[in-house]
């Protein structure tokens, strides 16, 4: 292990000792003696740093430059090489594991984000992934906010994304909740929108700044004249409420192109960019549509 490797290791180590330290002892004797075996092992993973992040960016439709980066987590795993979400995301139902998991990820957000600007390169906003238990727990944006000052990030430079559930909805529409995210500076998103978990009665009231929608939606688009008309519908649907919107899974020109219709749409898809472990490498410039 390198030099910088070992300091990020550090940094991850140290985050996930101070979210357990800071819970109650009974409680932190009690969260972990519950864990059952995956928990546990996703656990001392975080601990061990077998979990890197990667990062894909995010571009405009119409000009292909970058305009923001999503941070993905992998699984190192000594044993099964690298595992994707689907492996051990059934870890983050325990409420202990879903903040520690959350916490190492923005923790490595704001380290890369840290060491991109030490470099003198530009830096764009990072979406992360944050189940809805873990946006509802009271001193949440006091530890995002104390992770990116510890790292010298401005919290606007994060972006928290919320996968489409019947949770995350009723979670974004009770603004109490989302007050100390807003007042900290932060973003909110709703993630695989279109996936039927929320209601559309819900956009309305929902307090989100950016509707990133699921590549089900744009499954079949162009070639497919139903699909096209539904895409184009939910599109027009989400321009009209004044969000941005990012269409996930995007791997052809044909469907660049033709999301291109609408000036404001970003694209995230391996037509851009495939992810990357590098934040530095994520291109910054990509194929624009035409």
């Amino acid at each position: 292990m390198d030099a910088r490797h070992s300091t990020a290791a550090n940094s991850g180590n140290e985050t996930i000792s101070r979210v357990i330290t800071n819970m109650p002892r009974d409680a932190q004797a009690r969260a972990l003696r519950e864990l059952n075996d995956l928990e546990r092992r996703v656990s001392e993973g975080l601990l061990a740093s077998e979990f890197p992040l990667a990062f894909q960016g995010i571009y405009d439709v119409k000009t292909g430059r970058l305009v923001r980066v999503e941070a993905l987590i992998r699984w190192m795993h000594p044993d099964y090489g690298m595992l994707l979400p689907d492996a051990f995301l059934v870890a983050l139902d325990h409420p202990l594991i879903a903040l520690q998991l959350t916490c190492y990820v923005i923790d490595g957000a704001c380290r890369a984000l840290a060491n991109a600007r030490r470099l003198g390169q530009p830096v764009c906003p990072v979406a992360v992934n944050v189940p809805p238990s873990v946006v509802a727990d009271e001193a949440f944006a006091a530890t995002v906010v104390q992770i990116a000052q510890l790292h010298g990030i401005e919290p606007d430079l994060l972006e928290l994304e919320l996968v489409e559930t019947e949770d995350a909805a009723r979670l974004l529409a009770a603004r109490p909740l989302t007050r100390p995210l807003r007042e900290a500076g932060m973003r909110l998103a709703i993630d695989d929108f279109g996936t039927g978990y929320s209601s559309l009665a819900l956009l309305s009231t929902i307090d989100v700044d950016t509707v990133k929608v699921a590549r089900e939606v744009l499954k079949g688009v162009p070639e497919c004249p139903r699909a096209s008309a539904v895409a184009f519908g939910v599109l027009s649907m989400l321009e009209s409420l004044d969000v941005t919107v990012v269409a996930e899974g995007v791997e052809t020109q044909a469907l660049a192109q033709w999301l291109a219709q609408w000036p404001k749409v970003l694209a995230q898809g391996f037509f851009y960019a495939r992810p990357t472990f590098d934040y530095a490498s994520v291109p910054v410039q990509e194929r624009c549509a035409a």
